[in-house]
């Protein structure tokens, strides 16, 4: 009897054991790689992640290297169970952003990812940052890093990747038996996909100050005969600032540019999804009699019930004023807003 109680217990802790030092073996052993590369000068910069494993395996022993398009060859089961319970298939991990990786002024990677078995048979998928800068050969690195960039201890904090210790066991389970090593995730980077394009999570945007979106020369915001836009917000899209506070121009900052904001006809094509029947709903409609449906949270939306929400769109209407969405319990509607609104929610096309 007391066997039967000790007994499973003390396997599980034999297996966590186990596992552990299997993943401190695969990080070690990935890192005293980059290190010898690092002290050669050869971190970096390259223009794929083939590119970077062209010259990985001449300091890690690679059994079996797979492209993007034979993942699958290098990895053990079709599936790998998501955090959600839901079944992300292997061979769909084609770029860092199936990794969650973002891009960003530091970090990019969208090249195509590189599957390799190692020499001791653990199977992982690479992506390589093609902005890593390269690292002093004089200096000793670790492994953190900042928003994609390396730090002063980051030898293998230029590539993003999962790596599987549990062989052809079942189950294949995210952040268990499937360790994900500088990457922030596993599966779609999309949270909803509408009109052939892939958006991130919903978000509320951090306020552009006038200074930034005017320039810092600009007159009093509140002067409307002089309201204008800098440089740095017309790159981005932005025709004219006017609010101390601008919420939507934070928006399109955090996206990088109107051009990967959400459309008036994307937040239509949204709201669709939100209500029984799946209505039509153009740009600018607005639509009554509804009834919410409850898909809101799987899209990382709030419920519409019992308050309303709010999407910004692309298209600046003024200097104070952007185009957004509102969705409630029973009716969607297209509005003008002032846009030092701090209540909305905005959504970036994820290249």
């Amino acid at each position: 009897m007391v066997a039967a109680v000790v007994m499973p217990s003390l396997m599980t802790n034999i297996n966590d054991r186990v596992n552990a030092e299997k993943i401190r073996s695969t990080k070690y052993k990935f890192t005293k790689a980059t290190d010898h590369m690092k002290s050669l000068g050869l971190i970096g910069p390259y223009s794929s992640t083939d590119a970077f494993v062209d010259e990985l395996q001449k300091y890690f022993k690679i059994a079996k290297r797979c492209d993007a398009n034979h993942l699958r060859a290098c990895w053990p089961t079709d599936t790998v169970k998501l955090e959600d319970g839901t079944e992300w298939n292997i061979a769909d991990t084609k770029t860092g952003k199936n990794l969650k990786m973002e891009k960003n002024e530091h970090s990019d990677y969208s090249s195509n990812n590189v599957g390799i078995i190692t020499a001791d048979g653990t199977p992982m998928i690479l992506s390589y940052n093609k902005k890593c800068e390269a690292l002093d050969p004089m200096k000793t690195y670790g492994w953190s890093t900042s928003n994609g960039k390396p730090e002063s201890n980051a030898t293998a904090g230029c590539v993003a990747a999962v790596f599987e210790i549990n062989g052809h066991s079942r189950p294949n389970t995210f952040r268990k038996d499937v360790v994900a090593f500088n990457a922030n995730g596993l599966g779609s980077a999309c949270a909803i996909e509408v009109n052939g394009k892939c958006f991130g999570a919903p978000f509320t945007p951090t306020p552009m100050t006038y200074a930034e979106c005017a320039g810092e020369n600009a007159t009093h915001p509140n002067d409307n005969a002089n309201d204008k836009s800098g440089s740095y917000a017309k790159s981005l899209g932005i025709s004219k600032c006017y609010w101390a506070q601008d919420y939507w121009a934070g928006a399109v900052k955090q996206c990088g540019g109107t051009n990967k904001m959400a459309t008036m006809a994307d937040l239509g094509k949204i709201a669709s999804l939100l209500y029984e029947g799946n209505p039509s709903i153009g740009a600018k409609d607005d639509v009554y009699s509804l009834t919410y449906n409850g898909k809101a949270p799987e899209l990382g939306l709030p419920a519409p019930k019992p308050m309303e929400f709010y999407v910004w769109s692309d298209e600046e209407q003024s200097y104070g004023n952007a185009y957004n969405r509102d969705f409630g319990g029973g009716y969607t509607e297209w509005n003008i807003r002032p846009r030092d609104g701090s209540n909305q929610l905005a959504l970036c096309v994820v290249e």
